[in-house]
């Protein structure tokens, strides 16, 4: 009966990802990563609805909803 995933991904502020030129500076951090692993993920997929970034009363760039399908 659960119908919205919040996720607290935080900024990526102090990651020190951007220090090696090796790791992608975007998808090393949580708010990048998590919608391109659900996305690629056809069986997850079939479950959600949409992935946006919160309102900022509920984190807003560092957080992320997640509106699931009903089952």
């Amino acid at each position: 009966k659960i119908k919205q995933i919040l996720l607290i991904t935080g900024k990526g502020l102090h990651s020190s990802s951007d220090k090696n030129i090796y790791v992608s500076k975007n998808l090393s951090k949580l708010k990048f990563a998590v919608p391109e692993y659900i996305n690629s993920q056809k069986e997850l997929l079939e479950k959600i609805i949409s992935i946006e970034v919160a309102k900022p009363e509920d984190g807003g760039e560092g957080a992320i909803i997640i509106n699931l399908k009903k089952l």
